[in-house]
């Protein structure tokens, strides 16, 4: 297997442990919601609900697990189209890998050609529709 491979091969390892990771605390986020609709229709106020729960602390982490789920679904992205790239993809075969316009598929290519710099330093063309 090559090197651009491998590469992909280990960013899905880590997009399905980012997505069990996110799944895990949306599924805990579903159980806190109840438990404070339950606190609030008990007549708690929201002010005492809010700090009973530490909410802003709860919306903090689920913002850093959702930024840490969506770096892996760029970085698998970027290393998709790093292979296609390699194995002499258009970028309409790229469109096609990802179910987007040529246009997004164009600036998927221009992205990834800027998160992954050349080893000589040359940034190759685009390649043609």
């Amino acid at each position: 297997m090559n090197e651009a491979i491998e590469r992909v091969v280990g960013d899905i390892y880590r997009y399905d442990e980012a997505g069990a990771r996110l799944i895990e605390r949306l599924q805990l986020q579903s159980r806190w919601n109840m438990e404070d609709i339950e606190r609030l229709r008990s007549g708690v106020t929201l002010m005492a609900s809010v700090r009973a729960t530490d909410s802003s602390a709860r919306s903090r982490d689920l913002t850093r697990i959702m930024a840490e789920f969506e770096e892996s679904r760029r970085a698998i992205r970027t290393s998709v189209v790093a292979a296609a790239l390699a194995e002499g993809a258009s970028v309409t075969q790229i469109s096609e890998i990802f179910g987007v316009s040529r246009q997004l598929a164009n600036r998927f290519v221009k992205e990834c050609r800027a998160r992954e710099p050349q080893p000589d330093g040359a940034v190759p063309p685009v390649p043609s529709p």
